[in-house]
């Protein structure tokens, strides 16, 4: 019999503004958050769900959201916060989990842009995989 090898505990999390306007602007016809449980689910648990945004402005995504069990984030849009609020969040929220909760051996971040390579990167100094 062939083993399995270790089961990964993952920890998924979405900027999901920058996804709704990459999804826009590709023109793409819809953004089915299920397909991408279904793949990641393919290689272990997903133990953490969250997704960051201005929820009153996507209020269209926040049924099916709830529905995968995602924790959302509200991130209100103003001008005086920036553009980066949400990345500061999801950066401190994932390393808060990094060093508080050993079992989380994954991460798993959705984003459109590269604002998280220094995040990537410490991930990795503390040997979890992204």
């Amino acid at each position: 019999m062939i083993e399995n090898p270790k089961t990964r505990n993952m920890a998924l999390f979405c900027d999901f503004e920058n996804v709704a306007l990459g999804v826009r602007d590709a023109r793409y016809a819809a953004f089915d958050i299920r397909k991408v449980l279904e793949r990641l689910l393919l290689k272990g648990n997903i133990v953490v769900k969250k997704a960051y945004c201005d929820w009153d402005r996507y209020k269209e995504f926040k049924t099916a959201m709830h529905e995968a069990a995602f924790e959302l984030i509200e991130i209100p849009h103003v001008r005086q916060s920036g553009k980066n609020s949400a990345d500061i969040r999801m950066v401190v929220d994932a390393l808060d989990l990094c060093y508080t909760k050993a079992h989380v051996d994954t991460f798993v971040v959705i984003s459109g842009d590269s604002d998280f390579s220094a995040l990537v990167s410490k991930l990795r100094e503390n040997n979890k995989l992204v």
